[in-house]
């Protein structure tokens, strides 16, 4: 055999080898899948046969409770047994002229028997709850399927019941058995329980909240004098609230106490106390809010009452002065022959001042003297301060912004010189000609105009 054959073979034997062990791997995956599938299958029915086990022992221990629970087996004995309980448990609950007639047995197989009943009788509405509650309480195998109320046509407030009664009598159950001795698990014991929530119940709104308190719960009254205070109870569906003041010895309601020397009365319908004492002191006060909700609900709160002296006697409160110089506008700058004039509006007044160098003023809280006008601004001075007020400026804003004057201001020297150079000045505007002076009053004015405008 040549080499290319030896490897030819050798290549064909390893495929082999790989065909037998792909094939044992399936097989053993194929036999482990279908063991597991089995040990499913089998842990399902057994869980299926656990489930059947207990449904049945649920089965046989509800049919054990049925059976204590059933009437006697025997129909003339558990239609009489039944009849019987159901005319004394009307007598128990007071149920005037009640009449229990048996109507119609059925059978249903050989599983049990129904026995019906027709009830009727006359009562009022705490012991038709009392009926219902002894009914249910007893632990038959029965039933109401219908039941009409209607009011008593000859007696106030009574009402006439008339019920239908299905109670059932199992075959498994002995002939003699006793009459059901246990009470219902389904039903609490004490009728009260019931009463409340079925009495009281309102039909036709949510269930009655009492009264909130929402006010203060210290009162303050002056030493002899009568003081009244409001009561503020909120009731959250805005029902009408009736005030009373509870007395500590029986807690009964009351209009009027009186502790010590202080005599409380309370308006029943405003609730506003009334509070009168001739000394001072500190006592609690117990009030009392009854909406008119249906039922009627209650709300109590305990305030502390204080008897003190009066307050003092309010400062006089000084009457608003409207200051003046914060309506006072600088409404021109005007130059006439001999020198310039501030025009101060006052608008509070209607009125307009002139002023000149050297000139005073009293304008609201503002009081004082003209220093200098020029083309641009005034400098005023008050209080030994001096300030600038500007056209259409106002002067007690100005007023702000004055600065102290420095000594030397205060009391200038004016050498000859100076004399000299001012009498110039005089000479050169005395020298101007009366229609410059007349042109320039006139642009001035037209100045004046523009601010005032602004």
């Amino acid at each position: 055999m040549s080499k290319r054959e030896r490897i030819l073979s050798m290549a064909v034997g390893s495929l082999l080898l790989l065909f037998v062990v792909q094939w044992g791997i399936n097989k053993y995956r194929a036999a482990v899948r279908t063991r597991t599938n089995l040990i499913t299958q089998l842990r399902e029915e057994n869980a299926e046969q656990q489930q059947t086990l207990l449904e049945g022992a649920y089965a046989e221990n509800q049919m054990d409770e049925y059976i204590a629970r059933s009437l006697p087996s025997n129909r003339e004995r558990a239609q009489s047994d039944y009849q019987s309980w159901l005319l004394e448990m009307l007598g128990s609950v007071s149920v005037s002229d009640p009449r229990v007639n048996p109507t119609t047995v059925t059978p249903s197989g050989d599983l049990y028997n129904r026995f019906s009943y027709s009830v009727d009788g006359g009562t009022d509405l705490p012991s038709l709850v009392g009926l219902l509650h002894s009914f249910y309480s007893k632990d038959y195998l029965h039933g109401i399927s219908k039941m009409t109320i209607n009011p008593a046509r000859d007696r106030s407030g009574m009402l006439d019941v008339k019920m239908s009664i299905d109670v059932l009598a199992l075959s498994a159950a002995p002939s003699d058995t006793k009459p059901v001795a246990s009470h219902s698990w389904r039903t609490e014991p004490d009728v009260s329980v019931y009463l409340d929530p079925i009495l009281n119940r309102n039909f036709y709104e949510p269930p009655n909240q009492a009264p909130v308190f929402d006010g203060r719960k210290t009162i303050e009254a002056i030493v002899g004098k009568s003081s009244t205070t409001p009561l503020t109870f909120k009731d959250p569906e805005g029902h009408r609230l009736r005030y009373e003041l509870i007395s500590k010895s029986d807690q009964k309601g009351t209009l009027e106490q009186v502790i010590g020397q202080s005599t409380v009365k309370l308006d029943p319908r405003t609730g506003t106390v009334s509070i009168r004492s001739n000394e001072k002191r500190e006592f609690n006060l117990l009030v009392r809010a009854v909406d008119d909700g249906y039922p009627s609900r209650v709300s109590e709160q305990t305030l502390t009452v204080r008897i003190v002296d009066p307050p003092p006697p309010p400062k006089p409160v000084e009457k608003f002065k409207f200051d003046d110089a914060k309506q006072t506008v600088l409404t021109a700058l005007v130059q006439g022959r001999q020198n310039w004039t501030a025009w101060l509006n006052i608008r509070t007044r209607g009125e307009t001042l002139k002023l000149a160098v050297g000139d005073t003023f009293d304008i609201g809280s503002l009081k004082g003297s003209v220093v200098e006008v020029t083309p641009k601004y005034v400098v005023l001075e008050s209080d030994g301060k001096r300030f600038e007020l500007t056209p259409a400026g106002i002067l007690a804003e100005a007023a702000k912004t004055a600065k102290s004057i420095p000594q030397a201001q205060m009391d200038p020297s004016i050498k000859p010189s100076d004399e000299e150079g001012v009498a110039e000045e005089t000479e050169i505007e005395e020298a101007t000609s009366e229609e410059g002076a007349i042109l320039d009053e006139e642009a001035v004015i037209i100045n004046q105009t523009v601010a005032e405008s602004r």
